[in-house]
């Protein structure tokens, strides 16, 4: 396969992956991706969201210290691999917490991963989801 391709925008925004990329890559149509800008090297990468083996998760926690860090330990130790994530404080003491991970090498089912993340008891609300 090509390590490079050139691809060029219609008039709405839009890019026509090849197909030997798109075959490559399990990308069909209606797959979600997403897309990571890095304003420092100008660039966008996009990652493709495969079916089955990507997933959203949601949580609202208390905002202590290593919250974040604690949950993100119990996701690693689960093989849960996230690729994407964005918190927002939603008042002094909430913080709301939005990922995108693989779940592809995930050795647990989603709900005793989600009794373990609660039972951190930082963890007001979870909400997990396949892709």
């Amino acid at each position: 396969m090509r390590k490079t391709n050139v691809a060029r925008l219609d008039s709405k925004g839009r890019i026509l992956i090849p197909a030997h990329v798109r075959k490559r890559f399990k990308v069909n149509n209606g797959t979600e991706v997403i897309l990571v800008p890095d304003h420092e090297k100008n660039e966008l990468r996009m990652l493709p969201l495969v079916k089955g083996k990507s997933a959203k998760i949601r949580f609202v926690l208390t905002d202590l210290p290593d919250s974040l860090a604690n949950i993100a330990n119990i996701l690693d130790m689960n093989n849960i691999n996230i690729i994407t994530s964005e918190s927002r404080s939603l008042s002094k003491s909430l913080t709301e917490w939005d990922l995108v991970v693989d779940v592809s090498q995930c050795n647990d089912g989603f709900e005793n991963i989600k009794q373990k993340l609660i039972s951190t008891n930082t963890i007001k609300s979870v909400e997990m989801f396949k892709v």
